[in-house]
């Protein structure tokens, strides 16, 4: 289970530190792919091999559900898959965010990596901030239901 966030420093080789408590991901291949959060910040998502299976096929059971056709699934599936990439956590517990990521998630020389349960999420930094505001957090009014922050 992936929780809380922490801020690291990119490493020269463009590597970043996966928090300690996660070290269990170490040697472990992650499966890596562009998105966008809630508010459209550009982001990575990464899961362990089993929860990205775990989470394609939630994906097919709940399109077909829906009555989406098979097709339409696959390409779909198709292009999560095709847009995703392994990568491999390091002895050292760290791992490579290649340069075509970094720079279109906007990392410099800092990446914040934010636990979401299953998988975690890099973010850049900046970006991190402007969704923990007050003013964020209120515009998504769930804390109203759970009381979980308040």
């Amino acid at each position: 289970m992936f929780t809380g966030n922490v801020t690291h420093k990119l490493d020269p080789k463009s590597r970043v530190a996966i928090p300690a408590g996660w070290r269990a991901a170490q040697g472990q291949t992650l499966v890596m792919i562009d998105a966008r959060s809630e508010d459209k910040y550009r982001i990575m998502k990464c899961f362990t091999r089993e929860a990205f299976a775990d989470k394609i096929a939630h994906i097919r059971q709940q399109a077909e559900a829906q009555g989406i056709s098979p097709g339409e699934i696959d390409l779909y599936v198709g292009r999560i898959t095709g847009c995703s990439f392994e990568a491999e956590v390091s002895s050292q517990g760290k791992l490579l965010i290649p340069k075509a990521q970094r720079e279109r998630i906007g990392l410099k020389e800092m990446a914040t990596i934010v636990g979401r349960g299953a998988h975690f999420e890099i973010w850049a930094p900046a970006d991190f901030e402007e969704t923990n505001t007050p003013e964020a957090l209120d515009k998504l009014k769930l804390d109203k239901m759970f009381h979980m922050l308040s």
